[in-house]
C-alpha cells in the first residue's frame, strides 16, 4: 500500500448504477443509429435492453471473453462520460489504493475494455486531494510509450471521479511473483529492460514517478511491461530541484526520502533497484515485520543477498542502492551493467511464465537463476587484452559460424597443395625470421605505410566514436516511434564470419570479398578480394606481402588454414545483409589495409571491431546486426534485422530525430561494449 501523508483510508463502494445515469442515453457518436448504442427501459432504470455487437465482433476476441463480452460485466452498473456520449459497463474489480478502485470497464460504442480507475468524491472532499488526483491526470495524459500504460480520458459526475487507462488483462508482477515465488535471470533482464525503459521516458518529460513497484508494473496480453500509477508522482519545475514530501511504498522508499534530504530522479533508480532483488529473491530487500524496523534498515543500508544471486546481479543491486543518490547508477548505465550485457536477454517471454518458469535454451536453462560462470561466455572483464586471448574463448554451441574440428580436416583433405616457389619481385628483402628459410617475403614496416593507410588506425578513433554515440544516446529524442530517414551509402563490414579459436583462430569476410583470419598468436593474413594478393601481419605488426602461387616456406601452413577458412564459409555461410558493396574487387586497388582488428564474445552478441574503426554487433538471439562506422567525417549507424533487411542512418540524425527502440537498444549495448574496449585496449585502438 502506498503512503503519503495525505493517504488514510480505503475508498467507499460506488453508488449504485440508478444514481449516476443520466436521465436518458443520447444516441451515439458513431452515426447516431439506434442499432449502434444503448437503449434503456423507461421501467428499468439501468438495464440494457438492446445491444447489437456484430459490427464489433472481430475485436471481441482480442480481449480473451469470447465473443459475447457483455456477459462478464454488470449490467446494473453504467458509467456515462457525458463529454464525448460514451457509455460504460463496469466489470471485476482489479484492485484498490487509498483514493481509488480499479475495474475493467467495456466500451460500448466500440466493444473495447479499459481499466477504469473510480474515485468516490466522498473520498476528495478537500482541495488539496482533488489537487492530487487533477496532478495525476496532467501528468500522464500526455504520456505516450509502449512501456507507460495509456491514458484514454477523464471525467466525472456527480459521484465518482474516471480515470480510463488502457488495459493490461495479464495484471501485475506482484500476481507473476505469487505464481513463481522468484524469477530467472533472464526473465529478469527481459522486465527490467522495459522499466528502464519506461522510466527513463517519463524522466526526459521531468516526471519523477515516486511509486515504482511490483504492482505498479503490469503487463499486457503481449507480455509487454507497462509503468503505471502516477498518483504520488510530481514535475520537475527546474535543473537541480529538490522534492521533500515524505511518499511511497514502505519497501521501495529511498534513504533522501525518508530522511527528508530532498529528492530526486535518483529516487526511482533506487526503487529500480528493489524491483530487481525482489524479482530474483521473491521479496524486497529492506522488507520486515514492522515498518519502523524496515525504515531502520532503509536508512543504515542493511540488507543482505542470499547465495544463490549471481555476482553479477548482486553488484548491479548495490549500484541501485547505493545510499548516496548521486552514486547510482544513470538508467542508460543500468542497462550497459555486465548483468545486462553478459547475461541471456529474451526476445519475448510466452504468457505462461506468469504461472511456469520458462523454457530456455538449454544453455540458459536453470531452476535457479544461473552462476554466472554458467550464465555466460568468458567477457571482456576476464579477457585481459582481448586480441591475446581469443584462444581461451569457449565456443558458442548456438552459433553457426562455429567450425568443427572434423569439418575442417575434411576440407584439408580435398585441397590442393599450394605452391611453394618463392615470389619475384624487385622491391628489397630481407630475412626476418629466426628459421632461416630464404623465402624472399616482402616485408613493410608499419611505419612505411601511406598516410592514408595509417590514418584509418590512427589514435583516439574508438574514443571519439564513443564520444558521438554517448551523446546521441544522451540527446536523442526517447518516443521511439520513427527513425530518420536512411540514407545511402557505402561501408564495409563483417558478412561472414568463423569462429575456430579453440585451436586456429577466427576466420571473416568483409563486405569487399576480402578475407582474414586473425590466429590465436595475435598474428593475422588477409587475401584479397580476387584470391591472389595476400598480406601477413606478424605478432609485431610487421606486414609481409606475397600472392597465393608463391607462398613463402614459413607463411605456408597459416596460408593453407587462410585457404580453409575461406572454403568453409563460400560453402557453409551466407551473407549476414543485403548491403551492397560497389568498390572494385580489383587487386590491384585493395592495399589490405581493411582488417578485423579485435573481437570478443559474450552470451549476448558476437563484437568485431575493424582497422578503420568500424564497430560491428552481431546479436545472437535475433541474428539482428549494429554496425557503427565513418565516412567523410559522418558517423553512420547501420541495422540490419531479421529479414537480413539493412538501413543506415547518420548518426547526427538520429541525435536530433530519435530511432525506433530497437535500434536504441541495440545502439545502448553497441556502447558499453565499445567502453569495455577502450578502457581495456586504451583510447588509441
Amino acid at each position: 500500500m502506498s503512503v503519503e501523508v495525505l493517504v488514510s483510508k480505503p475508498a467507499t463502494a460506488l453508488a449504485p448504477a440508478e444514481a449516476i445515469m443520466k436521465e436518458q442515453l443520447r444516441p451515439s457518436s458513431h452515426g447516431g443509429k439506434q442499432n449502434n448504442h444503448v437503449k434503456v427501459s423507461s421501467g428499468y432504470p439501468g438495464q440494457i435492453v438492446h445491444y447489437p455487437m456484430e459490427a464489433n465482433r472481430n475485436t471481441s476476441d482480442v480481449n480473451g471473453l469470447g465473443t459475447d463480452i457483455q456477459q462478464h460485466f454488470d449490467n446494473t452498473h453504467i458509467i456515462y462520460d457525458n463529454s464525448t456520449d460514451t457509455t460504460y459497463l463496469r466489470g471485476r474489480l482489479l484492485g484498490k489504493g487509498g483514493f481509488a478502485r480499479c475495474y475493467e470497464i467495456l466500451n460500448l460504442n466500440t466493444n473495447k475494455i479499459y481499466a477504469g480507475k473510480i474515485i468516490s468524491k466522498t473520498r476528495i472532499s478537500k482541495p488539496h486531494q482533488k489537487q492530487k488526483i487533477l496532478r495525476e491526470v496532467q501528468l500522464q495524459k500526455n504520456l505516450k510509450h509502449r512501456h507507460v500504460v495509456e491514458f484514454i480520458n477523464y471525467f466525472e459526475d456527480d459521484s465518482n471521479v474516471y480515470i480510463i487507462l488502457e488495459n493490461c488483462s495479464r495484471k501485475s508482477l506482484v500476481h507473476v511473483l505469487k505464481h513463481r515465488k522468484y524469477l530467472t535471470e533472464p526473465e529478469v533482464r527481459y522486465y527490467l529492460r522495459q522499466l528502464v525503459a519506461g522510466v527513463e521516458y517519463i524522466h526526459s518529460n521531468q516526471i519523477i514517478h515516486r511509486d515504482l513497484k511490483l504492482g505498479n508494473m503490469l503487463l499486457n496480453n503481449e507480455m509487454d511491461l507497462k509503468l503505471a500509477d502516477f498518483g504520488l508522482a510530481t514535475k520537475v519545475d527546474f535543473a537541480g530541484e529538490k522534492k521533500m514530501t515524505v511518499c511511497g511504498t514502505p519497501n521501495y522508499i529511498a534513504p533522501e526520502v525518508l530522511q527528508k534530504k530532498g529528492h530526486s530522479f535518483e529516487a526511482d533508480i533506487w526503487a529500480v533497484g528493489c524491483i530487481m532483488y525482489a524479482l530474483l529473491v521473491g521479496r524486497p530487500p529492506f522488507e520486515t515485520t514492522t515498518l519502523k524496523e524496515t525504515y531502520l534498515r532503509i536508512t543504515e543500508n542493511n540488507y543482505s543477498f542470499p547465495s544463490s544471486l549471481t555476482t553479477a546481479a548482486k553488484n548491479l543491486i548495490r549500484k541501485c542502492l547505493h545510499p548516496e543518490p548521486t552514486s547510482r547508477p544513470l538508467l542508460q548505465e543500468i542497462l550497459a551493467d555486465e548483468f545486462f550485457v553478459c547475461g541471456y536477454l529474451p526476445h519475448s517471454l510466452s504468457p505462461t511464465c506468469c504461472t511456469a518458469m520458462p523454457k530456455f535454451p538449454s544453455r540458459y536453462a536453470s531452476n535457479r537463476p544461473m552462476s554466472y560462470a554458467a550464465a555466460r561466455e568468458p567477457t571482456v572483464d576476464h579477457l585481459g587484452q582481448l586480441g591475446n586471448a581469443i584462444s581461451q574463448m569457449h565456443l558458442d554451441s548456438r552459433s553457426e559460424n562455429l567450425l568443427e574440428e572434423k569439418e575442417l580436416e575434411d576440407i584439408e583433405k580435398k585441397s590442393p597443395q599450394h605452391s611453394r616457389t618463392h615470389i619475384e619481385n624487385s622491391v628489397q628483402t630481407r630475412d626476418t625470421h629466426k628459421n632461416g628459410n630464404n623465402s624472399n617475403e616482402r616485408h613493410i614496416d608499419e611505419r612505411s605505410r601511406s598516410p592514408s593507410q595509417r590514418d584509418l588506425t590512427k589514435p583516439g578513433c574508438a574514443a571519439v566514436l564513443l564520444n558521438a554515440l554517448t551523446l546521441c544516446l544522451e540527446q536523442m529524442p526517447k518516443d521511439f516511434k520513427n527513425s530518420p530517414a536512411p540514407m545511402n551509402a557505402e561501408i564495409t563490414w563483417v558478412t561472414k564470419w568463423v569462429d575456430y579459436s579453440n585451436k586456429y583462430g577466427f576466420g571473416f569476410q568483409l563486405s569487399s570479398d576480402a578475407l582474414g583470419v586473425l590466429f590465436n598468436d595475435t598474428s593475422r593474413i588477409i587475401m584479397a578480394p580476387d584470391g591472389r594478393a595476400i598480406q601477413y601481419y606478424d605478432v609485431t605488426s610487421k606486414l609481409s606481402a606475397f600472392t597465393s602461387d608463391c607462398v613463402p616456406d614459413d607463411l605456408e601452413r597459416k596460408t593453407t588454414l587462410l585457404q580453409y577458412f575461406a572454403r568453409y564459409m563460400d560453402e557453409h555461410l551466407i551473407n549476414g545483409g543485403d548491403l551492397e558493396y560497389s568498390s572494385s574487387s580489383d587487386s590491384v586497388s585493395w592495399s589490405g589495409s581493411m582488417f578485423l582488428k579485435k573481437w570478443f564474445r559474450t552470451a549476448k552478441a558476437i563484437v568485431m571491431y575493424l582497422s578503420d574503426g568500424t564497430l560491428q554487433v552481431n546479436f545472437f538471439d535475433d541474428h539482428t546486426k549494429l554496425i557503427l562506422s565513418s565516412n567523410r567525417g559522418d558517423y553512420l549507424v547501420t541495422y540490419i534485422d531479421q529479414e537480413r533487411v539493412a538501413r543506415t542512418y547518420n548518426l547526427a540524425h538520429i541525435r536530433q530525430e530519435g530511432s525506433v527502440l530497437d535500434i536504441y537498444e541495440r545502439m545502448t549495448f553497441a556502447k558499453s561494449m565499445l567502453k569495455n574496449l577502450v578502457d581495456i585496449e586504451g583510447a588509441d585502438i
